[in-house]
């Protein structure tokens, strides 16, 4: 009998220890995909308000715990009004910095924009970006500036991948107060995506063992259902190669809700608002990049990049977010 019990304590010793492994990976990839900062990249060259004859104001838009969550307002001079102010809402990288060729679309359309910086990025303060609601949480207070702070009574908001799944969980959060959400390569639950990358870089059977801790661990919200169920109306855009956020995971794909519009990007991966030769540089300046890193590519690479070509925009897919956002 002695023996049968040093038998089953020794097996839930070992499951203890199984399911303590099973969740430290876990925090390992939430921590190695939000545990840092991110902000702009020497090697790289970000365009500007002045590139694009643009007005531009820092702000402050809220502060939560003595960090400051700042962000820039953009506008055309002369351009005719809207009645709605535009917040674009940045994916993973330095910020809203990274699309100022967007932006200046919108304003050029005659929206204000109002480009936050989320916790961990660019212009705001705090030590990581923590986690993927830290951009929800962003967009909030970006809306509740908006109305409290600047006197708008409705918001449209625009975002790509972590921005895209931000406007679509903030639109469903702050109900009236968003009229319209256009949400690009937006995954539908980071852990999907997470799960996804890990099955390219370990056995299957071991990334289907880690992915319920990392739905425990990233605790992450639905894109798809807050873009069935918000109130505002919904534009989902997605690349039909993309190949970070696939369609089976993304908000695109797992939406089910006859009225949200969607339109799928032929040929294009990731940035589908970009032509298909500028997503082809961007690939290639994320390559040299990884090779920079290893010790493999020089500076005059990067000294020598067309970073205008690599940030030229698909008129298709920018006139298809015009109509829509004329029509709400």
């Amino acid at each position: 009998m002695d023996a049968l019990y040093i038998a089953i304590i020794a097996v839930c010793g070992t499951i203890t220890l199984v399911i303590a492994a099973l969740f430290g990976f876990a925090y390992y990839v939430n921590k190695k995909t939000f545990g840092a900062r991110h902000d702009k990249n020497p090697l790289l060259k970000y365009f500007s308000a002045a590139d694009f004859g643009l007005d531009e104001k820092q702000v402050l838009i809220a502060r939560n715990k003595n960090n400051d969550l700042r962000g820039v307002i953009y506008k055309k001079e002369g351009a005719e009004p809207k009645k709605e102010l535009l917040i674009f809402c940045h994916g993973m990288g330095p910020g809203h910095i990274a699309y100022t060729t967007e932006i200046a679309y919108f304003c050029n359309l005659g929206y204000t924009v109002l480009a936050p910086d989320y916790y961990g990025c660019n212009l705001s303060d705090g030590k990581t970006i923590k986690n993927i609601d830290n951009g929800k949480q962003c967009v909030l207070a970006s809306i509740l500036y908006a109305v409290t702070t600047l006197g708008y009574e409705k918001t449209i908001l625009v975002g790509h991948s972590w921005g895209g799944h931000s406007a679509l969980c903030a639109a469903y959060e702050a109900g009236d107060l968003v009229n319209a959400v256009v949400s690009m390569s937006a995954p539908d639950r980071s852990e999907k995506v997470m799960h996804a990358t890990l099955k390219k870089k370990m056995p299957a059977f071991l990334a289907n063992l880690v992915y319920p801790f990392l739905c425990v661990v990233c605790g992450g919200e639905s894109s798809a259902y807050a873009a069935d169920h918000c109130r505002a109306k919904v534009l989902l855009i997605h690349g039909e190669c993309d190949p970070l956020v696939s369609i089976e995971n993304s908000a695109y794909g797992a939406s089910n809700n006859p009225s949200v519009l969607k339109y799928l990007a032929k040929g294009k991966g990731h940035n589908p608002y970009n032509t298909a030769e500028a997503e082809a540089l961007l690939k290639s300046l994320a390559q040299n990049l990884s090779a920079y890193r290893r010790g493999e590519t020089g500076k005059e690479y990067f000294e020598n990049f067309d970073f205008k070509g690599a940030t030229a925009e698909d008129g298709e897919v920018l006139d298809e977010i015009a109509r829509f956002l004329a029509n709400i």
